[in-house]
């Protein structure tokens, strides 16, 4: 005759896989979002003007030490659902988490890839306004700052 063992410790079990599948599907991105633009995006330096195609060949030229050296003030690089930011002391990667499609443009949410305090992740919430195909704007909180689409190398007019 078999018996049936229904301890504690196989609840418990059954209690740990449950919760491990909970957390698996709460933790995981959205896979079907990604950002409606592509590519790298560079905001001039307002102290230091120069046309859109000039930042693009500095930033070709000497990569981020364009935004250390303050000749454009903030480099973005969109890629399916990642964005890299370089701003002064600054180089973050964030994962796209949600977009919602609003009358001015898309209101995003991102989650930062580096945990903070407490292995909370704080999200970033901003909105993003594609003006045209070369421009774009980022508004959050009381920062509103217009980017320009760096073309590939064999599209940039010298």
């Amino acid at each position: 005759m078999r018996t049936l063992y229904t301890g504690i410790p196989s609840r418990l079990a059954d209690f740990a896989q449950l919760m491990g599948l909970v957390g698996l599907l709460l933790s995981s991105p959205a896979v079907a979002d990604i950002y409606p633009i592509k590519g790298v995006w560079v905001a001039p330096n307002p102290d230091f003007p120069i046309r859109p195609d000039e930042a693009c060949f500095t930033v070709r030229r000497s990569g981020i030490e364009a935004v250390t050296r303050k000749l454009i003030a903030e480099l973005l690089i969109f890629n399916e659902n990642k964005r890299y930011e370089v701003r002064q002391n600054i180089q973050a990667v964030s994962t796209l988490f949600s977009m919602k499609r609003v009358e001015d443009g898309f209101w995003v949410t991102e989650l930062p890839d580096d945990r903070r305090r407490f292995w909370f992740k704080q999200k970033i919430i901003y909105l993003l306004t594609i003006i045209d195909p070369t421009t774009i704007e980022i508004r959050n909180n009381s920062r509103r700052t217009r980017f320009v689409k760096c073309e590939p190398r064999g599209k940039l007019a010298i």
